[in-house]
């Protein structure tokens, strides 16, 4: 076959992105306050695409970054073809917009690890997800807050979570699953936290929930995500919750007796995102 004619049948194969790989925000953590992590370049296992943008500066705050967001990496993209699942469920594309996450990173990420579960690491085998929104209005906001690798509440690491999903259904890998985040106090050790683009506006964080809910590219995006990463980690629908629900959760622990104090996915509404996951 002469080489135009292979690389036209390449071009046509469509390949299927296999997931490996985001507190309100972002998860503050600490006594009464909500967690989040840190991450390394994309790994060869890694699902998603491997352009990624320019790393950026962000604000000190764990809630949003005051500094100009960088522009969104719309040169990132997907490479794949979307391709069906199990059960007929599309597949998400996801764009790499890795962090950085350098060895120190994971070394302050272990030894939070050590003082909030009892063991040393900074690696994650997931077996639940948590749904966060973000209490911005950008995706650049909330990644350049995770970007940040700064104390919270008087701990390192900084904050982060595994995904982010744009408004507009965009799905973007912040951090590799298989890196424990600071986004869920007392479950970090277990979760790999989904960052929904979302703020309140001075309204509740059910009414924030509800925005999401309604706004289809964003929570069908959402959803195929979420059923991507059950199928790949063995995740019941039963293990996938809301922020709000982490410290009445039967795996919460936390060595030191912190709490969440975020109210992002309110028990109500992670039950229609259990109900629409069943009917997929």
């Amino acid at each position: 076959m002469s080489r135009a004619r292979l690389l036209r049948s390449l071009s046509g194969a469509g390949v299927a992105l296999a997931l490996v790989g985001g507190s309100a925000v972002l998860g503050a953590c600490g006594p009464r306050q909500a967690a989040a992590g840190g991450m390394p370049a994309a790994s060869s296992s890694s699902p998603v695409t491997s352009a990624a943008p320019a790393t950026t500066t962000a604000a000190a705050s764990p809630r949003r970054s005051s500094s100009k967001p960088p522009a969104r990496p719309t040169s990132a993209r997907a490479t794949t073809t979307p391709t069906r699942s199990g059960g007929g469920v599309a597949r998400v594309p996801v764009v790499a917009a890795y962090i950085p996450f350098s060895a120190k990173r994971k070394a302050e990420t272990a030894s939070y690890a050590k003082r909030h579960y009892g063991v040393a690491s900074w690696h994650l085998r997931p077996s639940m997800v948590v749904l966060h929104f973000t209490e911005t209005s950008t995706m650049s906001a909330a990644r350049n807050t995770f970007a940040q690798d700064v104390p919270n509440t008087g701990e390192l690491p900084g904050t982060c979570a595994h995904f982010i999903v744009d408004q507009d259904g965009r799905v973007y890998a912040i951090v590799p699953v298989t890196i424990l985040c600071r986004h869920t106090i007392g479950l970090n050790d277990k979760a790999i936290g989904i960052e929904m683009v979302q703020s309140t506006s001075g309204n509740s964080a059910h009414w924030a929930d509800q925005q999401i809910l309604a706004r289809h590219a964003q929570i069908t995006s959402v959803l195929r995500l979420v059923h991507q990463l059950q199928a790949q980690w063995g995740i019941p629908t039963s293990r996938v919750i809301g922020h709000a629900m982490a410290n009445d959760d039967p795996a919460f622990r936390d060595l030191r007796g912190w709490h969440n104090d975020h109210s992002d996915w309110q028990a109500v509404d992670v039950t229609e995102v259990r109900r629409r996951l069943a009917a997929l």
